[in-house]
């Protein structure tokens, strides 16, 4: 689908996109992908699946596919899946196609007289589904229905004389565990399954009968959430069903399921633009009886992810050459390609590929936005796609996304390309930069504007998204000539820096920052963004290229040296060694300084003050925080409130990690 927006003047006005609500485009016209969203409950919005007891799930869930290992080239994460046995294609004629016993359809199933189960040799394992719905959802019965009517060879009902008089029924929420049982008997392509591992229970029972005599099993258990529902039916002889038949496979539940997913598909904005605000209609309900009521404090969220790209095709479909490297394709030729089921297909020409998202015309998806007025952290882009993440921590509460609305502008320049090098060292080695983890470092920050467009008005001010940076110089002009900026605020994330003139396309299009800074992790990336002070909610991102041949990385990645990468804790100081508390305005407080280092995830950290003899005195818990330089600050006050008597003191940092409880220590003065 394309959509076409209209621009004004040479400075796109703010131009307003909208799906959803009263005014906006229908959700079901751009959905992309629908995993657990209802976009029928209330016209114009969409919310979390809500389970009714008498509604059948399987029926809900839209995209259902077969295997354990999809085939189909449209299948995406979250997606519904059903297979038979451990994940093997079903041997032709040998069973109906899975599909059919979730389609809410009795004439869809399977009938089989004297049939020999699975398991090979031993035939003892019986028959076996696995229903994955895609998440963990609300759920408390499990269904196996048999065809309504007489079996036409032996001339009887099939209720109640197709029942299976064993059977099992497990659930699992443990993704990695189902995903890696055995595929073969003992890992042998076409071996019989002679081995007691080819049916594997899943590890949360829910039922296990050895003395059925109903055609209809009816599992009922307590309320929970599951994601993998397995149903195992066992021979009622040795090796053989004398009559079997399954026609529909039925789960059910109750409440709002805990997490669904939209996704747009490819909107065509027209032209190449920058992204402004997302403006988003959310609004949080409560089930109470039969009526929903407005819960504003209701423990449920929204999150809005973005993404631009240049083409029209966000995926990369690849096959095989001679060599066995990858080469792209288009979608209608991988299509056409054998698909790699087994292990042993060979990465070989004619063989689908890997299907793998298009990094070179495509962005990463933006950080989450989870309020309205929000801009996305993206590139430029004439084409973007949408993610919306609904989840509730309440069964019976749940965020509706009434609306979003989608801002964009023209283009500031057609290109603007950034690089970083130490300003000592602008032509690294392997145009790599490399710098000690957590020291100040100074850095050259080349920056150069493309202009296509007398519609590009330029830019006169720039914003670096570098925590704690510290501006140094900058410099305009071809050649480089220092300026004096006409100001630099700091921010809660970096520093802007207004220049002193616009940068344009009939006038300085290259300019270079030296700014201090140091990172805490293994990479960094210094990103930064432009924007005209009149228009400062309008910005572009700085991409990484070759803006100058005096600088030679092409890139804003700086890279730490790995002997600095020793431990997850810096150095604890204080700062001063020794304060005077009295309330005089003069040396009262003391800062105590820490540095967290390689922390992927926020960790949690707490602060502690105590005696020499151990006697803890004050405490502060810091929260969870992630890389970086961190501080607290002591008024020489106890948790009480009252004034710590004079002496020395213990300073303890501690932070809780994946790899345990790490800590430093140092001392503290305290003088009157």
């Amino acid at each position: 689908m394309a959509l076409l927006l209209a621009f004004e003047g040479s400075w796109a006005q703010e131009v307003h996109w909208q799906l959803g609500g009263a005014a906006g485009e229908a959700w079901t016209s751009w959905t992309g992908l629908n995993v657990m969203v209802d976009d029928a409950a209330v016209p114009g919005s969409i919310q979390p699946l809500e389970l009714k007891p008498d509604q059948n799930l399987v029926l809900q869930l839209r995209n259902w596919t077969r295997y354990r290992e999809p085939i189909d080239i449209h299948y995406r994460e979250g997606m519904p899946r059903v297979w038979r046995g451990i994940g093997d294609i079903a041997r032709p004629g040998h069973v109906a196609n899975e599909i059919e016993f979730i389609d809410g359809d009795l004439n869809t199933n399977y009938i089989g007289r004297l049939w020999e189960a699975s398991g090979g040799k031993g035939g003892v394992w019986g028959e076996f589904y696995t229903l994955d719905l895609g998440g963990q959802m609300p759920v408390d019965r499990f269904v196996l229905v048999p065809p309504e009517g007489v079996d036409p060879f032996f001339q009887e009902p099939y209720r109640p004389n197709y029942a299976f008089k064993q059977y099992q029924v497990t659930a699992s929420n443990n993704q990695s565990l189902v995903e890696s049982q055995v595929e073969t008997a003992g890992g042998v392509p076409g071996a019989e399954c002679n081995c007691p591992d080819y049916y594997q229970a899943l590890d949360i029972p829910l039922a296990s009968e050895d003395q059925n005599f109903d055609p209809v099993i009816d599992v009922r258990f307590p309320l929970q959430y599951l994601r993998f529902l397995r149903m195992r039916v066992i021979p009622d002889a040795p090796r053989i069903f004398t009559r079997y038949a399954i026609a529909e496979l039925e789960v059910f539940g109750r409440g709002f399921v805990p997490k669904a997913t939209w996704e747009s598909e490819v909107i065509d904005l027209g032209k190449v633009v920058n992204l402004g605000k997302v403006v988003l209609g959310i609004s949080k309900w409560r089930r109470e009886g039969e009526g929903l009521v407005s819960a504003p404090e209701a423990d449920a969220a929204v999150e809005v992810k973005v993404k631009t790209g240049l083409d029209d095709t966000p995926i990369s479909f690849n096959s095989y050459n001679d060599m066995a490297q990858a080469v792209e394709v288009s979608e209608a030729e991988y299509e056409g390609l054998k698909p790699r089921v087994w292990p042993w297909d060979p990465p070989a020409v004619g063989w689908r590929g890997p299907i793998a998202d298009d990094r070179q015309n495509w962005s990463f998806w933006s950080a989450p936005l989870r309020s309205s007025g929000e801009r996305p952290r993206a590139p430029r882009g004439r084409y973007i796609q949408l993610q919306v993440s609904m989840e509730t921590r309440s069964l019976w509460e749940f965020a509706r996304l009434d609306s979003i609305g989608v801002e964009a502008a023209s283009l500031l320049a057609e290109r603007v390309l950034g690089e970083v090098a130490l300003a000592s060292l602008l032509q690294p080695p392997q145009h790599l930069v490399q710098v000690q983890v957590g020291e100040l470092a100074e850095f050259a920050y080349e920056i150069r504007a493309d202009f296509s467009s007398t519609g590009q008005d330029g830019f006169d001010a720039i914003r670096l998204r570098i925590p704690a940076a510290q501006f140094q110089a900058l410099a305009m002009g071809q050649p480089l000539v220092q300026v004096t900026p006409d100001s630099v605020v700091a921010e809660a994330q970096g520093l802007v820096v207004y220049l002193p003139q616009r940068v344009s396309q009939a006038r300085d299009k290259r300019l270079r920052l030296h700014l201090k800074t140091a990172i805490y992790g293994a990479s960094d990336e210094l990103r930064a963004e432009v924007f005209r002070r009149a228009e400062a909610g309008l910005v572009q991102e700085v991409e990484a290229g070759d803006a100058s041949p005096e600088v030679g990385t092409d890139r804003l990645v700086v890279v730490a040296l790995g002997a600095s990468l020793q431990g997850v804790l810096g150095k604890v100081e204080a700062l001063p060694a020794a304060f005077t508390p009295q309330g005089d305005g003069v040396n009262d407080r003391v800062r105590i300084k820490y540095s967290l280092f390689r922390v992927l995830v926020a960790a949690e950290v707490k602060v502690e003050i105590y005696t020499l003899g151990g006697r803890r005195v004050r405490g502060w818990f810091a929260g969870t925080q992630g890389a970086g330089a961190h501080e607290v600050e002591w008024d020489g006050r106890d948790d009480q409130g009252e004034r710590v008597a004079p002496g020395v003191y213990l300073a303890r940092v501690q932070v809780e990690t994946d790899g345990g409880t790490l800590a430093r220590t140092l001392p503290v003065a305290v003088a009157y």
